[in-house]
């Protein structure tokens, strides 16, 4: 076991020996700020991994114990039993893989879809006045245009080494419309999740229904296309018109959304320039980003459309 790990059990003997220890499973991987250990599939607690995101882990405190008196599904109890460290109850359920989805029938897509939706109408409807009279800070996803332009010149400056002229037009193709209309990041800010990616939508395998949301260390005020765009970039469209039906999106949102979700591919590949240079990989993580394509074995051979003779 490693020195952290044993570090980790020893805080949690101490500050809770209730607790029985001969189940605990740990995580490092899959938390960007900190780092995981499971406790017989019953509490979770999280440990910061630097000093500089102990922020996040309160944050989550903070917002989830506000937000959860106006959301209908559910969503962990986060407690700051340190500085570094929270804990909360374990949500059972798998994370909602898009191709899992697929394979579903109709009825079961259509009933995550109307989850997810009314998820979204319930915390983009949370009234702002009370959210500011609890303290909930704006997310740390929330960009003005200003801020957009420079990290798009900067993403542009650090990438172009990199990339093939064919990649550079494609890039140009994203950030040209944007780039050229000065009303486009204008939005009325509401509650966000700030971070809405499939592995923090708990989905039951036996029920098929979502369980829970969880991952809420983003989460403030801020732009509701942001929501929208990181649920496209991992969903697709199809869901995304699927999900409209439960969700109120507007054009405008829709068309941020499709920037948000274009240029986050591009904006891990800076990360990545950036670890060239510097040459640290410590918060190097391979991505698997899905698109509107069909999930392997989800047709069978018989059902393929021959072509046709002419």
């Amino acid at each position: 076991m490693h020195y952290s790990e044993l570090k980790y059990m020893e805080f949690i003997r101490s500050r809770f020996p209730q607790l029985d220890l001969s189940k605990i499973v740990f995580n490092k991987t899959d938390g960007s700020y900190s780092d995981i250990a499971i406790v017989n599939n019953e509490v979770v607690f999280k440990f910061a991994k630097y000093d500089w995101s102990t922020v996040y882990l309160r944050n989550e405190a903070e917002v989830t114990g506000f937000v959860r008196n106006f959301i209908a599904l559910p969503l962990p109890d986060v407690e700051l039993v340190d500085q570094n460290v929270t804990k909360r109850e374990y949500i059972r359920g798998s994370p909602l893989y898009r191709n899992a989805l697929l394979k579903s029938d109709h009825f079961t897509q259509d009933t995550v879809a109307k989850q997810i939706g009314a998820f979204l109408e319930q915390l983009h409807s949370i009234p702002v006045k009370k959210a500011k009279t609890a303290r909930i800070e704006e997310s740390r996803m929330n960009l003005t245009r200003e801020d957009w332009l420079t990290e798009l010149e900067a993403l542009e400056r650090k990438i172009s080494p990199y990339c093939s002229n064919y990649v550079k037009e494609y890039l140009q193709q994203i950030t040209r419309p944007v780039i050229s209309d000065e009303e486009f990041f204008e939005f009325q800010p509401v509650f966000i999740h700030g971070d809405l990616m499939p592995a923090h939508i708990l989905f039951d395998l036996k029920s098929r229904k979502i369980n829970g949301i969880i991952g809420f260390t983003n989460a403030g005020f801020g732009d509701p296309a942001y929501d929208i765009g990181t649920l496209l970039d991992h969903m697709g469209e199809s869901f995304i018109r699927r999900l409209s039906k439960y969700c109120r999106i507007s054009p405008a949102c829709m068309e941020r959304a499709r920037f948000y979700a274009y240029i986050s591919s591009f904006m891990w590949y800076r990360d990545i320039c950036d670890m060239i240079t510097t040459r640290d990989f410590s918060h190097f993580r391979i991505p698997a980003k899905d698109r509107d394509i069909s999930p392997i074995g989800s047709l069978s051979r018989t059902n393929i459309a021959k072509p046709s003779k002419i």
